[in-house]
């Protein structure tokens, strides 16, 4: 699968299953339905390929959370490893370096950013042609008018996450301008959020 897939996946179904956990894996292909990719936050250098395989073999896009892979470095050798061995979709990170490398090597990054002071902010916004990720994932998502104001600069789609656990805070964040939403909850993966 590609990033044209992922985008469009996001389009129709706007909740990505974040996997904490590879317990959650069967589940998760079970709600597909309603998931417009798996962020994959669990595995090591060992398991990650099947884990991968085995969601974008039951059609969902699979984002990688680099970071949390046990035994991945992201140096270049890694993004190699990840690039043409693994294969996800895109990767995530909150490292801007991995960042720049991954783009460089043509991988679609989403790029995490937790809103933990203004100055992260501002920083994000104070030029969004610096921007160099495919998706900015902003953490976390109860921050409706921070959502607002990124989206309607931002040249590149904004998914949100983090503390997202009713269908009424998927709600807020689409109606503040955000594309997709992001949640670990199992029960939000059962609702479509079309609904809303």
């Amino acid at each position: 699968m590609n990033e044209t897939i992922l985008l469009e996946n996001l389009q129709k179904k706007k909740m990505v299953a974040a996997l904490k956990e590879p317990k959650y894996i069967e589940k998760v292909v079970k709600y597909k339905h309603n998931l417009g990719a798996a962020l994959l936050m669990t595995g090591t250098i060992l398991t990650v390929k099947r884990y991968v395989d085995f969601l974008q073999k039951n059609g969902l896009p699979v984002i990688l959370h680099v970071e949390r892979i046990g035994g991945l470095e992201m140096d270049k050798d890694g993004i190699d490893f990840v690039k043409k061995y693994v294969k996800p979709t895109a990767i995530v990170s909150t490292n801007q370096g991995i960042i720049k490398r991954a783009k460089k090597a043509g991988l679609f990054v989403v790029q995490r950013v937790f809103l933990i002071d203004t100055d992260v902010y501002l920083h994000l916004v104070q030029d969004p042609r610096n921007i160099q990720a495919d998706i900015i994932e902003l953490m976390p998502s109860r921050a409706p008018d921070f959502i607002e104001k990124l989206s309607k600069i931002s040249p590149v789609p904004i998914i949100t996450g983090g503390l997202l656990s009713l269908p009424e805070h998927a709600k807020s964040a689409f109606d503040h301008g955000a594309a997709a939403v992001s949640t670990s909850n199992p029960e939000m993966w059962k609702l479509d959020l079309n609904q809303l």
